[in-house]
């Protein structure tokens, strides 16, 4: 189930898409750590050793996806046809197919947002025959309880005092900075959160706030462009700490990337430039005018949960206000 894959990454899972289910199933009956399926244990355990440990959904098929069969020995008493039924049902929801991989922390937020109920995925209202009894927790409520209580019941969230203590030691390291590093994109997302406004505020979520304000004390700190997270990113929920990427949503990070490499495209600069903050801001709103060039790709089309727009797919309000301000100071 967990094996070595190579690569980047040292381990990796495999599932059959029914598995997800069952675990959310088993943390809404009660279970916590032990599920009472070793299998399912093992899925539960390695998740939350690694949220982010890539995860394939693999089930028997007859198809030319027969390449990823994980083979018998991984059905339940409900037999290898219900099992290869109820594993396409889910794949159907999720849009997905076999084979597949996704950081687990993405498949069970994936799960948890499309699959409300197992009903007509892991039970039927009338059984045709014994092979299509189902499985008798699908009528129990567990799996409504299981996605009622959320992701965090099956990756427990950042720790709430370490997540503070990040934001003090990351702010005040950014009042302290002689330079500030910081990831493209995150330049139009500070000019959101300014939007035009002088009684701007910190939050616990991130440094926007003390990013804008050590530039406004400064416009000519120089701003380092740098590839992932950045000064801004340390306080943030879902900041995995111990990687130092990206966890939020579903491909939030792969999303951010998109951004940072279309900033610096039409900025004509690299990873590692550096410029005063006010000349960077001065170039960002010649060569930027909306967010939809940006966050919405250019023509506002979504083509998958993967591949969403933050804010208006026509442009953000907020951009344009902060924009017109010059994040209170281009134009001083």
């Amino acid at each position: 189930m967990v094996a070595n894959c190579g690569g980047a990454m040292s381990e990796c899972l495999s599932v059959r898409p029914y598995q997800l289910m069952c675990v959310v199933c088993k943390i809404g009956a009660g279970l916590a750590d032990d599920l009472g399926d070793p299998r399912l244990t093992a899925i539960l355990q390695a998740v939350r050793a690694n949220p982010n440990i890539p995860t394939t959904l693999r089930c028997n098929v007859s198809s030319v996806y027969r390449y990823q069969n994980p083979g018998a020995d991984e059905d339940t008493p409900e037999g290898a046809l219900f099992n290869a039924k109820r594993d396409l049902d889910i794949l159907h929801r999720l849009g997905m197919v076999p084979g597949d991989t996704r950081p687990a922390r993405e498949l069970f937020l994936r799960v948890l947002r499309v699959i409300e109920t197992p009903a007509g995925i892991c039970g039927y209202d009338e059984a045709t025959a014994d092979a299509w009894r189902g499985c008798q927790a699908a009528r129990s409520g567990d799996y409504e309880r299981g996605r009622a209580a959320g992701i965090a019941a099956v990756i427990p969230p950042r720790d709430a005092a370490e997540k503070a203590r990040a934001k003090r030691e990351s702010a005040e390291a950014i009042y302290q900075a002689d330079r500030l590093l910081i990831r493209p994109h995150h330049l139009m997302c500070m000019t959101c959160f300014h939007a035009g406004r002088e009684d701007l505020q910190p939050i616990e979520e991130d440094n926007l706030f003390e990013t804008i304000e050590v530039i406004q004390r400064n416009p000519d700190i120089p701003v380092v462009l740098i590839e992932g997270c950045c000064m801004i990113c340390r306080p943030c929920s879902h900041y995995d700490a111990k990687h130092g990427l990206c966890a939020g949503a579903i491909a939030m990070g792969l999303r951010d990337e998109k951004k940072d490499l279309d900033v610096l495209q039409r900025l004509g600069l690299r990873y590692g430039d550096a410029m005063p903050a006010r000349d960077l801001l001065r170039l960002l709103y010649e060569r930027i005018d909306s967010t939809r060039l940006i966050c919405g790709y250019g023509d506002g089309i979504v083509r998958s949960h993967e591949w969403t727009i933050c804010r208006d797919p026509e442009g953000s309000d907020a951009y344009a206000k902060g924009r017109a301000a010059g994040l209170g100071v281009v134009g001083e």
